[in-house]
Order: C-alpha cells, then sequence, then structure tokens
C-alpha cells in the first residue's frame, strides 16, 4: 500500500501546495496515520524540501487545540501538513500559523488510506471550475433555503462572504482541507429542522434537529440524536455557554469524486451534498462564534435555493 501512497502524496504537496526546494514542510500527525506522513515525507525530500514530522496523541473532539509544543512547531514552517484523527482545522494553533507565520497549510483531519489515494488522484481544475459556478451564487445570496428527502426544512441567513476551497493552497496563509472541494461561509441565523442524514461514526441514518434563532433547540430522543446531543453539551460545559449548539458553516460540496463513506472529511466535499457545522467559525469571513468545537453534518441530495435560484434539486447541480 506504501507505493501507492506516494502520488497523492506528491500531488498534495506539488499541485496543492507548491513545495519548493529549502522549504520547510512540517507534517504534524498521530500514530495511528503515520503511513500517509511518511509518504509525504518522502516525498518532500524528492522535492528537496526540508521535512519534518512531529506526532502527538489524537484529540478528542475535532477543534481542539494541539499541545503547546506542536502549536510552536506550527510557528516555524512554511507550509504545513496536517493528517489527524481529530480536526485541527478551527485551531488558535492553525490560524495563528496562516496569519502571523503566513505558512501555507493543509489539514485532513479523518484520513484514511483509501480517501488519501481517491481524493488526491482527482482533477483540480474540474473542481476549481464546478466551485467557483457555485461560488457566484453563494457569495452573493443573503438567504439560503434547503430541503431534502429525509426530511430538512431550513432557512439560513447567508450575509457574510463566502470562500472558495478547491485544492488551491499556494499563496502566503492559504488554508484548507485536503482532499478538497466545497464553497462555504459563515450563516448568521437559521431557523428550521434538519435531518442529519451521517456525522461519522455519531449518526448514520436521518436524525432530527431543530433550530431557533441559529441555535439547536431540539434533539431527536433516538441512540444518534443522543449521542450528537452529548457531543454538543460536552462542548458547551467546556466554552461555558451555548456557542457549541450554534449554526458555524453552510457548505456545498463541489468534488465530483468524493463519496459518502462515514468519514466526515470526504463526505462534506461529495458534490450533490452539502453541510452545516456546528460551533467555532472564526475561520471564516465574519464569523465571531468561539468554541473547542467545530462539528459538520452531512445533508445528502438536497434541494437548495440562494435568494430566488435553485441551484441544485436532490442533490443535481443546476447551474
Amino acid at each position: 500500500m506504501r507505493n501507492k501512497l506516494l502520488k497523492p502524496a506528491r500531488t498534495a504537496l506539488t499541485d496543492c501546495l507548491n513545495v519548493r526546494a529549502g522549504e520547510r514542510v512540517l507534517i504534524v500527525t498521530n500514530p495511528e496515520l503515520m503511513s500517509m506522513s511518511e509518504a509525504i515525507y518522502i516525498e518532500a525530500v524528492k522535492l528537496k524540501a526540508e521535512p519534518s514530522i512531529i506526532i502527538y496523541p489524537a484529540g478528542e473532539i475535532n477543534g481542539e487545540e494541539p499541545p503547546k509544543i506542536v502549536a510552536d512547531a506550527m510557528m516555524s514552517a512554511d507550509v504545513i501538513l496536517a493528517p489527524t484523527a481529530a480536526s485541527i482545522s478551527h485551531t488558535e494553533a492553525r490560524r495563528r500559523a496562516s496569519k502571523k507565520k503566513k505558512a501555507r497549510i493543509a489539514t485532513l483531519p479523518g484520513i484514511t488510506e483509501e480517501i488519501f489515494i481517491r481524493g488526491l488522484s482527482v482533477n483540480y481544475r474540474e473542481i476549481t471550475k464546478i466551485t467557483k459556478r457555485v461560488y457566484r451564487y453563494l457569495n452573493k445570496a443573503k438567504k439560503a433555503y434547503m430541503t431534502s428527502q429525509s426530511g430538512t426544512e431550513i432557512e439560513i441567513d447567508t450575509n457574510n462572504p463566502a470562500l472558495i476551497s478547491d485544492g488551491n493552497i499556494r499563496g502566503k496563509g492559504a488554508f484548507s482541507n485536503l482532499p478538497d472541494g466545497e464553497t462555504e461561509l459563515a450563516p448568521t441565523n437559521a431557523d428550521g429542522i434538519i435531518y442529519i442524514d451521517r456525522c461519522g461514526d455519531l449518526v448514520s441514518k436521518p436524525t432530527r434537529i431543530e433550530l431557533k434563532n441559529g441555535y439547536i433547540v431540539k434533539y431527536e430522543n433516538s441512540p444518534s440524536g443522543r449521542r450528537f446531543k452529548k457531543v454538543i453539551e460536552n462542548a458547551m460545559k467546556i466554552d461555558k455557554n451555548k456557542n457549541a449548539s450554534f449554526i458555524a458553516e453552510f457548505a456545498i460540496g463541489t468534488n465530483p469524486t468524493a463519496k459518502v463513506t462515514g468519514v466526515i472529511l470526504e463526505d462534506e466535499k461529495a458534490l450533490g451534498t452539502s453541510h452545516i457545522a456546528f460551533g467555532d467559525n472564526t475561520s471564516f469571513y465574519g464569523g465571531k462564534n468561539r468554541s473547542v468545537l467545530h462539528l459538520d453534518i452531512i445533508i445528502q441530495k438536497p434541494t437548495i435555493k440562494l435568494d430566488k435560484k435553485i441551484i441544485m434539486e436532490r442533490g443535481k447541480l443546476l447551474i
């Protein structure tokens, strides 16, 4: 399997991050993900970069800060790749390295070898075309209306600027997930019903939650509903406020090769899906909601109307 990991590792380093000779490349990882980290290291050496690997125990929740020694090391790197079990995308450590160090950063939370190979063997030029088409509508929209076959009916205020996440992490301070393919923003409010179709191991069948004024106010009393509620409530205890239950992100997947498999990293990129997150949104334009948590949920085959324009119907892109 290791040889099959080398080509996608090279794609990440060259096509996405544009790593050059002499650059300091830091690979931040957990013991469970060493095979992919080693492949990235090998390819970075071939590019005559200066790679290092720092390993630490996996975090418990997405958005949990890495240890201080890891955060400090991130401030010494030109390029950072983070194949980790729990996401460090929406952490102060990542934001500080992006903003102050101007490091180019790719996070790969929950990545598996299969997703690494499949997701980084894609034509990113095609993803860019799709993402920009959707972005043009999302970026100017003031309202999003979404329904789904599972039962979702929600209205979302989308007043903040949108982002393009298409695998281009070449500019100073650039940041994104890999594999990539989405356009996203920080909502300012939301009201309605969401049926979560997938949320990693927490939710594997449609599970109802209700939002009012942007906050989750009701959870389905089922095993998946109780698991999901427990994660949100544990984060609220740490935050000492309700921020973990506030809508943090509204996004539309644009990667035609991504599949919904139960790994959020890939699920949220799949064309024909939308995802909503709860918790921290300070990584997005206009986002002011701070939390230890950033938890994404997947809505499959949605119908999405942005202002008066239907851009997706039952998962089929119409633009």
